[in-house]
């Protein structure tokens, strides 16, 4: 058994996030040299909205992870892995194959937070030209989303990629809604942060003159915000601004915007979410 292989793995499995609870079963797995094998790992996780008050519910992850034998080495990979969501609220399951390299390494965590629905940004290394080496490779900050409505015929979901050309701001995203509690540059960055790593949070929201506590969370997809009441209900732009006022900014097809004396910005082609920008192969950049 090669150790230094055995000492790497150990340690990818801590930085993805399942810890030191493997290390003896795999050392075990990799001392009878079989080809391909898997484990097996439970862990559970309190959603957002339970975080003061974890009693009111826990969701459950099961991970399978994949390893291979190379073909002219006694070295393993970890090549990929199962994670399969029971939500608190749920009987069905959410299920999910990840690819280290080609889903850009998600840990055990975000698996979590994509499997619930949510959006993260993750740094990522992508080449400058179809041509370039490794050392000739940048980082550019990339949005990730599983499409949960569809899934392919091996049961997987889409996973869309934002690029920074999509034209996602979340701070002017932020700054749309009358949020309470923003005007301390920390906290405000404090929520970016947080939102970026792909957090559902809790905010004092002004609506109709009230202060509500809401949930929001980053929707890059529509380059705006999902803000949920306290029950996890979606509130629409017309609760917080009215209808007149959510008409005037998102007029029905067809219509026009009335004019405010700012001229649009010149039109560029379009770039597709899904499209590639020089190439994305996953790295361990991230959280």
């Amino acid at each position: 058994m090669d150790e230094n292989n055995l000492a790497y793995l150990q340690k990818t499995l801590d930085y993805l996030g399942f810890g030191t609870r493997l290390n003896e079963v795999l050392a075990s797995s990799i001392y009878r040299k079989p080809e391909k094998f898997s484990l097996g790992i439970n862990q559970r996780y309190i959603p957002w909205e339970f975080r003061s008050d974890p009693g009111q519910g826990v969701d459950q992850m099961h991970f399978e992870l994949h390893f291979s034998k190379a073909k002219d080495a006694d070295v393993y990979f970890l090549n990929s892995y199962r994670a399969e969501l029971r939500r608190y609220n749920s009987a069905d399951a959410v299920v999910q194959n990840f690819e280290l390299e080609r889903d850009n390494r998600m840990s055990a965590l975000q698996s979590y937070k994509l499997l619930c629905g949510l959006s993260l940004q993750k740094e990522i290394y992508i080449k400058n030209n179809a041509q370039a080496m490794d050392e000739q490779r940048s980082k550019v900050p990339v949005w990730f989303k599983l499409d949960l409505s569809v899934s392919d015929d091996r049961g997987n979901h889409p996973m869309n990629r934002f690029f920074p050309g999509y034209g996602y701001d979340l701070e002017r995203a932020v700054d749309k809604y009358p949020f309470l509690g923003l005007k301390d540059p920390e906290k405000k960055e404090a929520l970016l942060k947080a939102l970026r790593f792909g957090n559902l949070v809790e905010l004092p929201l002004k609506i109709a003159e009230r202060e509500e506590p809401v949930y929001l969370a980053a929707n890059p997809k529509a380059k705006t915000l999902d803000i949920y009441s306290r029950d996890m209900k979606a509130i629409r732009d017309e609760h917080i601004f009215g209808a007149t006022q959510s008409a005037m900014e998102n007029p029905p097809p067809g219509k026009k915007r009335p004019f405010d004396g700012v001229l649009p910005p010149p039109k560029v082609a379009k770039q597709f979410p899904w499209q590639h920008q020089g190439g994305e192969k996953g790295n361990r950049a991230g959280r």
